[in-house]
């Protein structure tokens, strides 16, 4: 009898051990996808490796390229950095939000004084009734945290802990840190020291900093899916990096001097250095065939620390220097390796892209703008059921003084600038440093354009514009 219930007890040790390894197995595959969103600071097109720079490094970044989709026109839906970022977090377009402008230090845009137009009286953040990706994945179990630049909210109020995160380190609402440099403080009036982060040490780069942020929060939430939102301060201005690193491109400009800022080359190395530290740590923890890696841009270079070429002007522009961003996704067994897609997608797609991605359960809003890019990144379809893309920027950015608009419908874009009056189209299928203006040859394109963008903008109600009534032709 002893040797009978010794062979029960046995049997059933056995049979407990199968199911809790069956159970183990199914939760590890019925575990939603991490994902990890990367998004760097005034990157433009072509500086990276993969998209054809020859002069800045970028391996790590090149990388996720390797194993993943590149998209070659893929957009910002702002050539300015606040109304992009609230595009990604909500799905959709600034104009739809009403914050069609970036917050600044004194709060809203400088404009000149005779200028011919008044901006938008627009909003300063996303309202707190919009559904951020993070609230949309709450009751997911995911573990959400914002790391860096935040820069889309004018007041604590809106920062992220306020718009579903469960952390935010180093967001508040500037755009730019005082310095890259540890203990990231300064003399000046404004923008004096970077907010919500804690134990700061002497001579630490941030962007060092925000990536061992970012580890550590992989490490102690390893066992939960989660969505970070990585947002790099770099490479914005003021432009900062270690002495030995910006020596070195400095010799390098000697030798081939394609670029202007051997400093911003130097940021651009700390930041792929920094991406392949935190995707080496995701490999070592076996998280990597089960995370998401998006790699993205807010929007053009600025002309300031970087060439362009071949696109026509920067950040700031409606010109296609100032919108078009790289972008790369990554998602192991369900994105081919080393893949591109040549089909026009803006900013407002990520968001219903990263919803469809983890699939059922979550709640984002119902009338967002975006797009879902999974059948593309799929190779399912090689198009979207979207016959436009449109950016109303009626603002005097620092970069660029020629508020306008802008739409493109297939390979045709046109550019209205409200000052000074101008219309440019350009057919980017064959000219895309934009310099060919078709106006005067194509009429019928111009209306059939201008025409389209304003059904967009009437569905869009954003907050408009307005004629200077100080304004005088001189």
């Amino acid at each position: 009898m002893k040797k009978y219930r010794a062979l029960v007890i046995l049997l059933l040790i056995f049979l407990s051990a199968c199911s809790q390894k069956q159970n183990s197995q199914k939760s590890v595959v019925e575990r939603k996808p991490n994902i990890l969103f990367i998004l760097i600071d005034d990157l433009g097109w072509q500086d990276l490796e993969c998209y054809g720079s020859t002069f800045y490094e970028t391996p790590n970044i090149d990388k996720i390229r390797s194993e993943g989709m590149m998209f070659t026109n893929a957009y910002s839906a702002c050539p300015v950095c606040s109304p992009t970022r609230a595009s990604i977090l909500t799905g959709k377009n600034p104009a739809h939000i009403q914050f069609t402008g970036h917050i600044t230090r004194i709060g809203r845009h400088r404009y000149p004084e005779h200028g011919r137009i008044i901006p938008p009286n627009d909003k300063m953040h996303v309202e707190l009734s919009e559904i951020m990706i993070p609230e949309a994945l709450n009751c997911m179990g995911y573990a959400t945290v914002s790391i860096g630049k935040w820069h889309v909210g004018d007041k604590e109020m809106y920062f992220p802990t306020h718009q579903g995160f469960d952390q935010n380190i180093a967001g508040y609402e500037d755009g730019s840190p005082p310095t890259y440099w540890g203990p990231y403080e300064s003399d000046r009036d404004w923008n004096s020291i970077i907010k919500n982060l804690p134990d700061r040490t002497e001579d630490e780069y941030l962007t060092d900093r925000l990536t061992d942020e970012a580890i550590k929060f992989i490490k102690d939430h390893k066992e939960r899916p989660f969505f970070m939102y990585l947002s790099h301060y770099a490479v914005h201005t003021p432009l900062e990096a270690p002495d030995s690193l910006v020596q070195k491109y400095e010799e390098k400009l000697k030798e081939n001097p394609v670029q202007k800022s051997a400093t911003y080359a130097a940021m651009i190395e700390k930041v792929d250095d920094n991406v392949g530290r935190l995707l080496d740590e995701v490999d070592l923890l076996g998280l990597t065939d089960n995370t998401i890696v998006i790699f993205y841009s807010d929007n053009g270079g600025t002309t300031e620390a970087t060439i362009n070429t071949p696109l026509r002007e920067g950040k700031g522009f409606l010109y296609e220097g100032g919108i078009r961003v790289p972008l790369i996704v990554k998602w192991p067994g369900h994105i081919r390796s080393n893949t591109k897609c040549d089909v026009p997608i803006i900013s407002d797609d990520l968001y219903p892209t990263i919803m469809e991605m983890i699939g059922e359960g979550t709640k984002p809003a119902k009338d967002i703008d975006g797009i879902s890019l999974l059948p593309l990144l799929k190779e399912q379809t090689t198009s979207l059921n979207r016959d436009v893309l449109c950016w109303y920027y009626p603002h005097y950015s620092p970069q660029a003084q020629m508020p306008g608009y802008a739409i493109r419908k297939g390979n045709y874009k046109l550019i209205e600038h409200y000052d000074p009056i101008k219309l440019e189209l350009f057919d980017l299928s064959n000219d895309l440093r934009e310099t060919h203006n078709l106006v005067e040859e194509m009429p019928q394109k111009v209306e059939e354009l201008k025409a389209s963008f304003q059904t967009w903008l009437t569905k869009m109600h954003p907050v408009m514009h307005t004629n200077n009534p100080s304004y005088s032709e001189k």
